[in-house]
């Protein structure tokens, strides 16, 4: 999983692609580069081992736009090391906020109301969150395996099949130029169901010597959602930022 999938409002709704080294691997078809050569090449792209482990707490502002809604709006995000809370506005709607203290992670949406993410949604923001995840495979992925050299996102990449711990797969595309994550087709847990999302990372920007996502493009049920992050601020952030908001505490019998 990358250094970056995180549970932020833009996670829930593009799902965002997350590579992570090898538990196991099956063997490459002729020709084709072996995951583990593939995604080893990620990590040294992104900044490598050293500054990844070295990657601080961080709060960053974005925006979300889906031109076929003719919707705008701004999030803010705080990441620490397997935790995050995204808040941002929605017109019409109010205030929506998600977040994982390192094990719980929900969602409060005015529509819906408070939730606690289960099963499969559980796993995923946990993976998301996890900015040690392309380190430690073992926490995550049981195999992956490339599967393809194709064109995605306008350029040449390495396909590579990903099955988690918990039985997921999905796919991740590696551009063959830069090393660099091109993209991913992953089915997102949510409310509503199994979403399959198809999202492209557009441009990158460098924290702390981490490259991280800076515009991510995805389409999901034939509507088109761009993130782009506008602001970044290395800096420490309190544990009261995570701790888990009254209504999730009261569904959880005030734990």
């Amino acid at each position: 999983m990358t250094t970056r999938r995180r549970l932020t409002l833009a996670a829930l709704l593009v799902g965002a692609a997350s590579p992570a080294l090898l538990a196991a691997q099956e063997a490459p078809k002729a020709g084709l580069h072996p995951a583990r050569e593939v995604i080893a090449r990620y990590v040294e792209a992104i900044g490598g081992r050293e500054a990844i482990e070295r990657l601080p707490s961080r709060w960053e502002q974005g925006r979300m736009e889906v031109p076929s809604a003719g919707l705008a709006l701004r999030y803010e995000l705080f990441a620490a090391p397997n935790r995050q809370f995204t808040r941002s506005e929605m017109p019409g709607l109010g205030e929506v906020r998600s977040g994982i203290d390192g094990q719980v992670a929900w969602l409060v949406n005015p529509a819906t109301g408070p939730m606690l993410l289960e099963g499969l949604a559980l796993q995923q923001a946990r993976q998301g969150a996890d900015p040690l995840a392309p380190l430690h495979p073992d926490r995550y992925v049981a195999a992956a395996e490339t599967v393809d050299e194709t064109e995605f996102g306008g350029a040449r990449c390495w396909k590579v099949k990903v099955t988690t711990t918990w039985n997921e797969e999905y796919y991740e595309f590696f551009n063959e130029a830069t090393g660099l994550l091109q993209g991913g087709i992953r089915s997102q847990a949510s409310a509503q169901g199994s979403v399959e999302i198809t999202s492209q990372i557009l441009e990158w920007r460098t924290v702390a010597g981490v490259r991280l996502p800076r515009v991510t493009r995805a389409q999901m049920m034939g509507t088109q959602i761009t993130s782009t992050v506008d602001t970044t601020e290395v800096r420490a952030i309190p544990d009261s930022v995570f701790a888990l908001p009254p209504e999730i505490r009261a569904l959880r019998g005030g734990s």
